[in-house]
């Protein structure tokens, strides 16, 4: 089978060509302040963190380990529900100031109504907005932070921005990116045939797992993908794809996704399944469609408390259908298809 039946997985790196038409997405994404640039988004988490020295960070019970590797502080957890909105009574009561909430823009969609409004009071707080799935989602939370991570959104092989005011943060000292994390973009890029395409993944695995906090600085290469790559073409497109989707899917969609229609870019069309999550997406890798899990590790190495009933229902349930620019309106009816399948 030819590589270029399957859908999903990560992408290889995507060629610069001519200046993009309207604004690039490095433009979009800095266009609100200064900005620093890391091997990957943990590792600018990670200096914000430093600089600013909170109390405590507060992260979403749903969310990425690797956050949690980045605090290197004290770290409390607020409760989200099945909508990946907040739910936590005693949030804003328990936060003091100088304390440091992350605030998920999950799937691309906006920050919750209830965040905003508690950050809106709550000016003696520092704001971060975590874009790592957000292409683009507009302006976003007044005074916040902002972190993005291109390398799921873009298929670039490193990268982590770090938006605000940089300036008053200690400058950090980077060291040159480690060249070995092209590779598996680059093997991606020139694979022909499924074998080729499995090989690239398992290298993929290898320097994904190599991502760690790290004092390397972004690569030349993902500064010029994102300073030459369109950002209302990729919109556009993740737009399109998501609405065929939902077309034929909706009855087995996430309640997040109520909240991505209409979104300016979303990351994916993310399903909530039962049991069956595991085999359904095993039955679509057979077939060369590659779904995402987020995030199959909570509950382990302490990253959350894994009896809490709305992150484990979540954790086991969430199975994540690419929508991204690679993709158009035949390969969505293939996605959806298998899917229907595969849940009959």
């Amino acid at each position: 089978m030819k590589a270029a039946s399957t859908i999903g997985g990560f992408f290889g790196l995507e060629p610069s060509g001519d200046p993009p038409a309207g604004d690039s997405v490095l433009a979009r994404w800095t266009s609100a302040g200064g900005w620093s640039g890391f091997h990957n988004a943990r590792s600018a988490f990670a200096h914000l963190v430093r600089g600013l020295a909170p109390g405590t960070v507060w992260l979403p019970r749903y969310l990425c380990a690797d956050m949690d590797a980045a605090t290197g502080s004290s770290v409390r957890r607020y409760g989200v529900d099945m909508a990946l909105a907040l739910d936590d009574a005693a949030f804003e009561a328990a936060l003091a100031p100088g304390d440091l909430v992350a605030a998920v823009a999950y799937f691309g969609a906006p920050v919750c109504n209830r965040l905003r409004e508690i950050a809106a009071r709550r000016a003696d707080v520092v704001w971060l907005e975590d874009r790592a799935q957000a292409l683009d989602m507009g302006a976003g939370m007044p005074g916040a932070w902002r972190l993005y991570s291109p390398r799921k959104l873009l298929g670039v092989a490193d990268g982590g921005l770090l938006v605000g005011p940089v300036s008053d943060l200690p400058a950090p000292r980077l060291a040159p990116p480690p060249a070995s994390h092209a590779g598996a973009a680059e093997a991606r890029a020139a694979a022909v045939t499924r074998e080729q395409v499995e090989a690239a993944y398992r290298l993929y695995v290898d320097m994904e797992r190599a991502h760690a906090v790290t004092d390397a600085a972004l690569s030349d290469r993902t500064r010029d993908i994102l300073a030459a790559s369109a950002v209302e073409d990729m919109a556009a497109r993740r737009r399109e794809n998501f609405a065929a989707l939902d077309r034929r899917l909706s009855d087995r969609a996430a309640p997040v996704v109520a909240r991505l229609r209409g979104t300016a870019a979303p990351f994916g069309y993310p399903l909530l399944l039962a049991r069956e999550r595991d085999a359904v997406a095993a039955r679509l890798a057979a077939d060369g469609l590659f779904c995402a899990v987020h995030w199959r590790e909570l509950g382990e190495a302490g990253t959350t408390d894994p009896t809490d009933p709305v992150a484990s229902r979540l954790r086991d349930g969430m199975l994540t259908l690419p929508v991204d620019h690679r993709y158009g309106a035949a390969d969505m009816e293939r996605l959806a298809g298998a899917v229907l399948r595969a849940l009959s």
